[in-house]
């Protein structure tokens, strides 16, 4: 969602992993609003297909594209 647009970062934080040789990463925060928001703002997605997928499968999020993604109504 965050590739499409739909859900923004306004914010992150670096974080360490213990005595990892990558260092630091930075990790995005997202509010609970903006996540709970998205469904909402594009109702054109069937919401239950993604919600259906199975661990280890690819969401069918996955295959749209920004230009192509449905707009909101």
């Amino acid at each position: 969602m965050v590739r499409l647009g739909w859900a923004g970062s306004p914010q992150s934080i670096e974080v360490r992993f213990g005595t990892s040789q990558a260092g630091a990463v930075d990790v995005a925060l997202h509010t609970t609003a903006s996540v709970d928001a998205v469904p909402a703002d594009h109702p054109k997605v069937d919401w239950e297909q993604p919600r259906a997928v199975e661990k280890g499968r690819r969401s069918p999020l996955a295959a749209l594209r920004p230009d192509s993604a449905p707009a909101p109504a």
